[in-house]
């Protein structure tokens, strides 16, 4: 057995025979998450039947409203606005102020991922309530929550349902940080694992407990450290030292994941991309180095937009890749997150090629991020994942998500 199959074995069966109950109840905030079979990307809820999309890389809530009614003014001239100017989108033109009703009203702008639009519009505030671990505050309703009010037509490709989009970006605006005040003793972090099937997952806001079944999943998680780059407030960075194939390290130039003077590559996480990214010198030699390993099983056409594929049989297995970080730490990645099943003999590399002008060395994708519970601690400035819950026979449906 793998060592690190091994060790996450060992970790799930030490606490498995603690109560989940032994841990206090606090208040922390939680929803399921759901993944969406329209376009590529994962909601949770708002406002007990509210659906927002999940966008790590968005620097606050972004609501559709199309009703006409009005809505409070933020001044211009407020902190709050000038906060929205230093996280705008990097996609998008700056933002302009508007007049209403004689007074001038802070605009901020969106950049919606999937048709690559910019839309600015009033940002103003209102109430936001969400469900809490809490059982004797099952839910929590938040006051003067600021949100970027969109009109539907710039949400118009979302699926039926989905109202908005939830920024979850490193951000003072972010929906997390908005939603984690101290007086409810919430901490500066939130947690998600995404569903890799019609099961549903879960996200958390404010820290554990994250009952898994009888355990308190915070024990499986290993942390590396979140970097900033200055020219990309809005994403998280971690420091990359290296990639494995069967345990081989890829030989890449020594500065392959080094930051650009224009805020250009690094290694930053997506919700919004469904694979893991990779710019071309660093694509073309791990793939190289995944095709050696992996010669003595069957290749097949490929299928767009997946370039190698192979012919899978049950179990199918394929050599384990390794990201390593700069301080040691090691980001096991098995067939589950590697390999994308095509059809019922089919599975491809789930890896593409960013060209060589990506604007990251890595971005890692939606499916290498499935099954496996991430917590984005943003106080600490750490980036803590687990292993691949399937290791463990669990899933990320297998969460406590109600009181």
């Amino acid at each position: 057995m793998d060592k690190s199959v091994l060790l996450c074995l060992l970790l799930f069966s030490a606490y498995s025979h603690v109560s989940a109950h032994y841990y206090p109840s606090k208040n922390t905030l939680v929803s399921s998450v759901t993944k969406n079979t329209i376009l590529p990307i994962f909601t949770f809820t708002l406002n007990t039947n509210e659906e927002y999309f999940i966008h790590i890389a968005g620097p606050y809530l972004v609501r559709s409203c199309n009703d006409g009614l009005p809505r409070p003014i933020i001044p211009c001239g407020s902190s709050t606005c000038a906060l929205t100017r230093r996280v705008n989108p990097h996609q998008c033109p700056p933002t302009q102020n508007t007049i209403i009703n004689g007074r001038c009203a802070c605009q901020a702008t969106a950049f919606e991922p999937f048709q690559r639009l910019c839309n600015s519009n009033q940002y103003t505030y209102g109430d936001f309530s969400m469900s809490s671990l809490n059982p004797r505050s099952p839910s929590f309703t938040f006051n003067n929550v600021k949100y970027l009010c969109i009109p539907k037509p710039f949400l118009r490709d979302f699926p039926p349902g989905v109202l908005g989009l939830a920024g979850l970006a490193p951000t003072a605006l972010a929906t997390w940080n908005q939603l984690t005040p101290p007086r409810l003793g919430l901490e500066k972090k939130f947690a998600l694992c995404l569903p890799s099937d019609t099961n549903k997952g879960a996200i958390f806001f404010g820290g554990g407990p994250y009952k898994l079944g009888k355990i308190d999943a915070r024990s499986m998680l290993t942390y590396t450290s979140l970097i900033k780059n200055p020219r990309r407030l809005n994403n998280y960075f971690v420091g990359l030292e290296g990639i494995f194939v069967n345990g081989e390290k890829i030989l890449l130039a020594q500065n392959a994941f080094a930051f650009g003077g224009k805020g250009d590559g690094g290694v930053t996480l997506s919700s919004v991309i469904p694979f893991t990214t990779l710019r071309s010198d660093i694509y073309k030699v791990f793939t190289k180095a995944f095709s050696k390993a992996t010669s003595d099983i069957p290749r097949v056409n490929s299928t767009t937009p997946l370039e190698f594929c192979f012919k899978s049989t049950e179990p199918f297995q394929v050599p384990r890749i390794d990201l390593k970080f700069a301080d040691g730490k090691v980001w096991k990645v098995f067939s589950a997150n590697s390999m994308k099943k095509v059809s019922d003999d089919v599975a491809c590399l789930a890896f593409l090629d960013g060209g060589d002008a990506a604007a990251q060395a890595v971005v890692i994708g939606m499916h290498q991020m499935e099954n496996t519970l991430l917590e984005f601690d943003v106080g600490r400035s750490a980036f803590g994942f687990s292993c691949s819950l399937g290791l463990v026979n669990a899933s990320c449906g297998d969460f406590q998500t109600k009181p």
